[in-house]
């Protein structure tokens, strides 16, 4: 009998020099292999556990993969949100 294991790859985000990215995946990438950011960063993709996230910060999100993400699904950009006027 398997345990199977779903992934969610809206969760997944890539994290690149302390700033945490968004990506199209359609699979696990495999450990080495090169993925492209919706900013257009790329890097080799390297998997730890989560429990060692924030051992060299906390990281923060990238603006353009979140203007990116947010234009493509509708959600208003932060700055045009109510009370970020």
């Amino acid at each position: 009998m398997s345990a199977v294991i779903y992934i969610d790859f809206e969760t997944i985000h890539p994290v690149i020099g302390g700033e945490w990215h968004r990506t199209r995946l359609t699979g696990i990438p495999e450990p080495g292999q090169g993925i492209t950011m919706l900013c257009g960063a790329t890097a080799s993709a390297a998997f730890l556990p989560s429990s060692q996230r924030r051992d060299h910060g906390t990281p923060t999100a990238c603006p353009r993969c979140d203007a990116i993400y947010r234009r493509e699904h509708g959600i208003p950009q932060q700055h045009t949100r109510q009370g970020h006027q």
